[in-house]
């Protein structure tokens, strides 16, 4: 056999094995969802976001697989968690899901969720920097809440939820997003909403206008949210987290501290929460976990 003919088969004999070896990796599935800034899937800032950031540094030390990001909705979410291949990087944990995943140490902490609204209808709710109280909103039948089904909170609004479903002052909507557009409050079709204050910031900035919204925490939401890296429980999610929990060192999460405040600028009580709860590992009174 000639040299040249030699080479071409020796070259053909390493493709083959590098596709085989290819396919023989296994692929995780990693969930993620437009809810800006935690996961940011267009635009400029595209794979920014807090959720992006930490679910590249768990693919990124994990070459043994194949990795591929699933953009879902809330109700997609919920279904594809079960399945025996999908992970989540950065999610907290909701009523009743230990059932059927397993999680990674605290990775984060979800600044507080509260409400938006229109800075117009201040005199509806409150001045600025108010904590107001969901219960006392859901009482006024002049105001609308806007709620996406298949999302969850904690437990307090759950409760209220289910008392005022058939109230005609919540509009439980089944849209495929998992956080409202706030067009929705300029057209009047909520009074507010659930979110995160940096939702009205970040579209401020993008389109480049004075913020016509106001956030406001919330007493039932009056603590942050334990984040955590989820698997399914499967013989492959377990595999997967024992390798996922070496990855998760308290350098990594003090990196990540600094994607956060990126995001949300710098607050002293949180990354004193933060570092107590999530690197340290320490109970925290300012810490709720959604699922417990």
């Amino acid at each position: 056999m000639s040299r040249l003919a030699l080479f071409w088969l020796l070259l053909g004999v390493s493709v083959f094995r590098g596709d085989v070896f290819a396919q023989e990796k296994e692929t995780i599935r990693w969930l993620g969802w437009e809810q800006v800034p935690n996961f940011i899937t267009q635009g400029q800032f595209k794979g920014q976001g807090l959720g992006d950031s930490f679910t590249k540094v768990l693919q990124r030390n994990l070459p043994q697989y194949n990795h591929k990001l699933v953009v879902s909705n809330a109700q997609r979410y919920n279904r594809l968690i079960r399945e025996e291949d999908v992970c989540v990087a950065w999610a907290w944990i909701v009523p009743g899901s230990r059932d059927y995943r397993i999680h990674s140490r605290p990775v984060s902490l979800a600044p507080r969720t509260g409400i938006q609204t229109l800075k117009l209808k201040q005199h509806l709710f409150g001045k600025p920097g108010e904590t107001l109280s969901l219960a006392r909103l859901l009482a006024n039948p002049n105001i609308k809440l806007g709620y996406l089904d298949g999302m969850s909170y904690s437990k307090k609004v759950q409760v209220l939820l289910k008392q005022y479903r058939d109230k005609g002052n919540v509009l439980f909507s089944s849209r495929s997003e998992v956080e409202f557009n706030l067009a929705m409050l300029e057209r009047n079709r909520v009074d507010y909403f659930f979110g995160f204050p940096a939702q009205a910031i970040f579209d401020a900035e993008l389109k480049g206008i004075p913020n016509k919204y106001q956030f406001y925490p919330i007493e039932e939401i009056a603590m942050y949210a334990s984040m955590h890296t989820h698997c399914s429980k499967s013989a492959f999610g377990q595999k997967v987290m024992v390798e996922v929990n070496k990855i998760i060192t308290d350098e990594v999460l003090v990196r990540h501290l600094a994607v956060i405040e990126r995001w949300y600028g710098e607050n002293k009580e949180y990354r004193e929460v933060f570092m107590d709860y999530v690197v340290n590992q320490n109970p925290h009174e300012l810490v709720t976990n959604p699922g417990q």
